[in-house]
């Protein structure tokens, strides 16, 4: 793995570390019917579908997001001149699809969503006792929400342009009235 990519990983996992030091702290034995009925729910929820979606978005979104971070961190050095500033971003730019590369591997791995769910479980069962996992697996089982699972997407992809909408309307609402921009005066005709 190169060193720029070791770095953005690297930060990535120092963001991350007050989350994961809670997520991988030993917990208390956990009673085996809760550990099956959490996974029982995760599997219901369809968590590892998704996290599995999740994490190839991510590698998708992958390459603007170096790209981006790399920019800033180039454009925000003071000793660079501006042509030094375009060389070493055509550099970066060239490794950047070996990094994504590296990345795709690293978050295709099923390995990845087995560790998450394993952090997961502890989670849960700190949250839910057993008869309310029981529940929430019996009520996971039933039609109206197996339903509620399948539509869900739909109803967050509609909800979202719903509510992107009423927040342009209303933000552009606030905004004063500004005059049209000017048109430029037509080129005089070559003779």
């Amino acid at each position: 793995m190169n060193k720029r990519l070791a770095a953005f990983i690297g930060t990535l996992v120092l963001a991350a570390a007050p989350a994961a030091a809670f997520a991988f702290a030993p917990h208390a034995a956990i009673d085996p019917a809760v550990n099956k009925a959490v996974r029982e729910l995760l599997e219901s929820m369809r968590y590892r579908e998704q996290t599995a979606a999740t994490f190839k978005q991510g590698a998708n979104a992958l390459p603007q997001m170096l790209l981006r971070a790399y920019a800033q961190r180039i454009d925000a050095d003071p000793k660079l001149t501006l042509d030094q500033k375009k060389a070493e971003l055509a550099k970066v730019s060239k490794d950047i699809p070996k990094q994504v590369e590296a990345a795709e591997k690293a978050l295709a791995n099923p390995k990845l969503v087995d560790d998450a769910v394993d952090a997961l479980v502890p989670i849960y069962a700190s949250k839910f006792t057993l008869a309310e996992l029981n529940e929430l697996n019996a009520f996971n089982r039933r039609p109206v929400a197996v339903k509620l699972r399948n539509t869900m997407p739909e109803v967050t992809k509609e909800a979202n342009t719903v509510v992107q909408t009423l927040l342009r309307e209303r933000v552009l609402s606030l905004m004063p009235k500004l005059p049209p921009p000017a048109q430029a005066a037509p080129a005089p005709k070559a003779k």
